[in-house]
């Protein structure tokens, strides 16, 4: 086997341990749809370099415009799988747009007037108009980490290679009309190029989808499934960082506790269902009462913890109230009719020189005290009290 040949056959090889690779990853975090998309997108690429090296009967033209047409279609592919990860729409007119033009003008050079150069153009600057299109949706991406501006960074010069490489050795692609093989000088280069760009940015992605990958496992290590709120190691993890980062820019920090009243009684009198159901109700109350920089968990059975940036006392009494009134002014679907849920709430705003565990002990002292008062209520820790509970409804 030619030097030139084993050379052809490396990029098809490469994209199939690609696809394999990225296969591998999906079949681990099948709701990760996105990098199903990557698995075509090499498989499309292997296949489309696979009959440019062999036409497989097929005949030149045929071979030439079905993998052209592939390797418009994986990068197609591998656009909205990028913008998907982020969380982007698709342009889809403008990449279909783009697609539509290069496969015009390279059919019209394959049949009509056949000119090889004139094909490479049309190809490259379709792929490279693409790539662009896809580089400037990704730059709207909220999400900006050092890898998801790698990710857009080696987009952006794939572009600029698409343009640049076919002027570069159109001198040595050959001349209108001629039918160029893999041994003429633009296939080597194409494939040299190509093995080294689609390793760049497949290892880029590889490694964007790994990272990704444990990000979500650290997640749901630390996330609550029934409530799908923090649990109590996640939140006690960010709740130290989230108060080390008000104590170092000197603002305020309130803790607010929550506790189901009689939660025991929901699940003796309607079963265990019916209290999750409460369970997930209260943390949806939660989540909508709370702002973006609030950090909630369930910390117990029944318990809740809420730490709220930029608020003090009052604040956070606000914020209390308003949860507390929620379960008391409607009931819940797994509950009979006329069964109501109440809660009991202690906070304490953080002092000088105070840690989560100490804050946390003070919003609990008067979670107690709340219990004791008749339950439905909110208590201020003593050191921020302003006011004496406010009582409500009776609990279940």
């Amino acid at each position: 086997m030619s030097q030139l040949v084993f050379i052809s056959l490396l990029n098809p090889l490469l994209s199939m341990v690609l696809a394999a690779a990225f296969f591998a990853l999906w079949m681990f975090r099948r709701g990760n749809r996105y990098v199903a998309r990557l698995v075509l997108c090499y498989l499309a690429v292997a296949a489309g370099f696979s009959l440019q090296s062999f036409d497989f009967g097929l005949g030149y033209e045929a071979s030439r415009f079905l993998s052209n047409l592939l390797f418009f279609g994986a990068l197609y592919l591998f656009a909205s799988a990028l913008l998907a990860r982020q969380g982007l729409a698709v342009p889809v007119a403008q990449l279909l747009s783009c697609i539509g033009l290069a496969m015009a003008v390279t059919g019209w050079f394959l049949w009509v007037r056949p000119d090889f150069a004139a094909r490479v153009l049309a190809v490259n600057f379709g792929l490279g108009a693409m790539c662009v299109v896809t580089t400037l949706r990704l730059r709207l991406a909220a999400r900006q980490t050092v890898v998801d501006r790698l990710v857009m960074l080696m987009t952006g010069v794939r572009a600029l290679e698409f343009f640049v490489r076919p002027p570069l050795v159109a001198l040595f692609g050959g001349a209108a009309g001629q039918q160029v093989d893999i041994t003429s000088p633009y296939w080597l280069a194409t494939s040299l190029a190509t093995i080294v760009f689609s390793l760049l940015i497949a290892l880029t992605v590889l490694t964007a989808v790994a990272l990704d990958t444990i990000h979500e496992l650290q997640a749901e290590s630390q996330t609550d499934p029934l409530s799908r709120l923090l649990n109590r190691r996640g939140f006690e993890q960010r709740g130290a960082a989230l108060i080390g980062e008000c104590a170092a820019a000197g603002v305020p920090v309130t803790l607010v506790l929550a506790d189901l009243d009689h939660f025991k009684a929901i699940n003796d009198n309607h079963g265990h269902a019916a209290g999750d159901a409460v369970i997930a109700a209260f943390a949806e109350r939660l989540r909508c009462a709370m702002g973006p920089r609030a950090l909630a968990g369930r910390i117990g059975g029944e318990e809740f913890a809420v730490l709220l940036p930029l608020a003090d006392p009052g604040a956070a009494r606000l914020f209390a109230e308003a949860v507390r009134a929620l379960p008391a002014g409607g009931g819940v679907e797994a509950l009979p009719p006329g069964a109501w849920v109440t809660a009991s709430f202690g906070i304490a705003e953080r002092q000088d020189g105070e840690g989560l565990e100490a804050l946390m002990r003070r919003a609990d002292a008067a979670l107690y005290r709340a219990k004791r008062a008749g339950r439905d209520c909110v208590c201020l820790a003593p050191a921020a009290e302003a006011r004496p509970p406010v009582s409500g409804r009776r609990a279940v």
